[in-house]
């Protein structure tokens, strides 16, 4: 299938009507051959007449006597049991993986016609597909790893005097969550959230992540004073007002992993304002996978999410357990947006 399209209207114009966009998620998910979703039979289904509002969908029911399941492609994907449009569906996934620093629920429902509580789960969901399933360790190519944290939450001056937090700032802030990040020079970038960033949980992440015998560059922080023998440790000392460090007639610094902090902040404080901590691993996946797919074109991280569409489905519900049931017994209120 041909792809004409290289700006947003184009992308519209291609993807006209519903047919056209299953057609399409066919070729790309079956490969135009449809198989049963149920039990995974390629022997060619029956074609019935499709039910509910669009009337010219490719239907299917499978031919297994065993089975004889009706489907179309969107059952056993992210696609399934959703109200909306693939045509708003495509059109969102476009918007997220071409927009640099992100775009947010309230912009995303406006752009393609749904209400906000629709554009936020469809945010969520796109990106539970923006996720790159790691082949190698980081540091395999004779590159070294550049490790650092960052710490997620809102500034004291930006909260209303009733609602500041005491000791809300640096590596100790007790509102913050904190971020740790791998990052081979000129390669990809890893985001891990955790609890801590003491040195039991920063050396399980280098371990499992960065191959034995790479170089690791990090900044002074005392946690990572105990990476130990197997990898070659270069620190950067910023309180001395140093970044670079020079060893063996090379240049070691941090910037690459802080530049990458600097993208997913400016996307914080500029389009989403507020990320949750129950949702911010979603948050840091989206920006990872952008800024590891950096080289490529719209069209291939566009067709990127639609080939990672064959995962589980996702609900409001499980997104937001305490929210969605008014009787739950620990059910919190949405908290209160504040900037980095």
């Amino acid at each position: 299938m041909d792809f004409p399209f290289k700006t947003l209207q184009e992308f519209n114009e291609f993807f006209k009507d519903e047919k056209t966009c299953y057609e399409f998620l066919e070729q790309q998910r079956w490969g135009g051959t449809p198989v049963c979703p149920h039990c995974g039979s390629v022997k060619t289904p029956y074609k019935v007449k499709p039910r509910g509002m669009f009337k010219d969908i490719p239907s299917y029911r499978c031919a297994e006597k065993e089975c004889d399941l009706p489907f179309t492609v969107r059952t056993g994907s992210i696609f399934e049991g959703s109200k909306i449009e693939l045509r708003k569906w495509f059109q969102a996934a476009y918007e997220i993986t071409t927009s640099k620093k992100g775009i947010s629920s309230v912009e995303l429902a406006t752009r393609i016609g749904v209400s906000q509580k629709s554009g936020w789960l469809l945010n969520h969901k796109i990106r539970s597909m923006l996720q790159m399933t790691a082949t190698t360790q980081l540091g395999e190519n004779g590159n070294h790893v550049q490790a650092d944290e960052t710490y997620v939450g809102g500034k004291n001056k930006n909260r209303h005097k009733d609602k500041k937090v005491e000791g809300s700032q640096g590596r100790s802030a007790a509102d913050k969550t904190p971020v740790v990040g791998l990052i081979e020079k000129g390669g990809r970038v890893m985001t891990f959230v955790t609890e801590n960033t003491n040195a039991e949980t920063l050396n399980q992440i280098i371990e499992e992540n960065v191959c034995a015998g790479a170089t690791i560059v990090t900044d002074a922080y005392r946690s990572y004073s105990t990476i130990g023998n197997a990898y070659n440790h270069i620190t950067v000392k910023h309180e001395e007002g140093g970044y670079v460090t020079e060893r063996n007639g090379h240049k070691f610094h941090t910037q690459n992993i802080e530049n990458f902090w600097s993208q997913l902040k400016r996307g914080y404080v500029g389009i989403y304002h507020y990320m949750s901590p129950q949702h911010l691993h979603r948050y840091c996946n989206e920006f990872a996978t952008r800024y590891n797919m950096r080289g490529v074109s719209n069209l291939s991280r566009f067709l990127f999410v639609i080939n990672n569409s064959n995962t589980e489905r996702i609900t409001y519900r499980t997104l937001t357990p305490n929210i969605a049931n008014p009787n739950h017994p620990k059910r919190k209120l949405p908290p209160t947006n504040s900037r980095l």
